[in-house]
């Protein structure tokens, strides 16, 4: 188990998880490697009963902001949780993973990554921001 990495909070007062980890990070900028999976795992108290979940990723960098696009199975977060499943109740404590594709074509920059988990009807269970780097893979 990796220690929790410093996160921060989402606009509009979205409610943020007690802890978040990133494997291979301690201290952000996290390394994001390109040709890689980045694996965060995420506890949070569901603030509702939520039928289902789906995950929302947004980056910016440059100065601009757009979605990170998962791939639909890993969108759909119901299938990510570690000691729960969906539907989930309020007050429940859950740990939900994600496995975020960074691709080869991704340019190498500095950039913040928000995590948003939401129900059906767009209400945040969770929220994070997490400041990282898209670098090259390590030459074995």
């Amino acid at each position: 188990m990796s220690a929790g990495v410093a996160t921060r909070a989402c606009s509009g007062g979205r409610p943020i998880p007690m802890e978040v980890r990133v494997e291979g990070c301690t201290v952000p900028p996290c390394d994001l490697v390109r040709g890689s999976d980045a694996i965060m795992d995420m506890d949070f108290t569901a603030p509702f009963d939520a039928a289902n979940l789906r995950t929302e990723v947004v980056a910016t960098a440059l100065g601009v902001t757009a979605p990170f696009e998962l791939p639909a199975d890993r969108a759909a977060a119901c299938n990510w949780l570690q000691n729960a499943q969906c539907p989930i109740s309020a007050n429940e404590d859950v740990t939900y993973r994600l496995s975020m594709p960074v691709l080869l074509i991704y340019p190498r920059v500095s950039l913040t990554v928000e995590v948003n988990l939401v129900d059906d009807a767009g209400q945040s269970l969770a929220c994070f921001m997490l400041d990282a780097r898209v670098v090259s893979g390590r030459v074995a």
